[in-house]
C-alpha cells in the first residue's frame, strides 16, 4: 500500500483506510458503506460524536471517526440489533468498539502488520461544536464515507 511521490515512496494511508474501514462494516457490522470522492469537511455546528483511538510506537498518532448523532445511532442499532433512537452509554460503547476495529484494520494493514504499534483504549466525546486536533506536526489523513445511515469521516493523523 504505497504510492510513489516525487520519486519516495510514501504510505497510502486512504487507501489503508478505506480497506479498514470497507471490511469492518461488510465483515462486523453487515453494513454497505462507500467511499466518497470529495474532500471530507466536519459540520462542527452538528451533534456529533467522536470515536479515538491513540497510536504509539513506529506510528504516532490517532485514528478518529466523527459522525452525526443520528448516523452512530443508525451504525449501533445495525450492530447490536436494537432499536435505540437516541445516544446513551450503547451507542458511545459502540462507537469505541468501532474505533477500536478500524484502528485495529488500520494496524493490520500497516507493513509488518504494525508489530511495533501499540494502541491505546477507546475514548468517545460527544456534543455540538467541538473540534479534535493533534498538537505538534501531524498529518492528516481523512475519507468520508456513506452508509445507509448517513455520512461519517475517519481521519488518520499521524506524526
Amino acid at each position: 500500500m504505497f504510492t510513489r511521490v516525487k520519486g519516495f515512496l510514501t504510505m497510502d494511508y486512504k487507501g489503508i483506510i478505506n480497506q479498514a474501514v470497507g471490511e469492518i462494516f461488510s465483515t462486523m457490522l453487515f453494513l454497505e458503506v462507500a467511499e466518497l470522492s470529495s474532500e471530507p469537511i466536519a459540520n462542527p455546528d452538528q451533534s456529533m460524536l467522536t470515536g479515538m483511538i491513540g497510536f504509539a510506537g513506529i506510528l504516532k498518532g490517532t485514528v478518529n471517526i466523527h459522525l452525526p448523532k443520528a448516523v452512530a445511532i443508525a451504525i449501533t442499532n445495525a450492530f447490536l440489533e436494537l432499536d435505540l433512537e437516541e445516544v446513551n452509554d450503547e451507542v458511545k460503547d459502540a462507537i469505541g468498539e468501532l474505533a477500536n476495529m478500524v484502528a485495529g484494520g488500520i494496524k493490520y494493514l500497516l507493513p509488518e502488520q504494525g508489530h511495533d504499534v501499540q494502541l491505546s483504549i477507546p475514548s468517545v466525546i460527544s456534543g455540538r461544536g467541538y473540534t479534535c486536533e493533534a498538537t505538534g506536526k501531524t498529518e492528516r489523513f481523512a475519507v468520508e464515507f456513506e452508509t445507509a445511515g448517513g455520512r461519517f469521516i475517519t481521519e488518520l493523523l499521524v506524526r
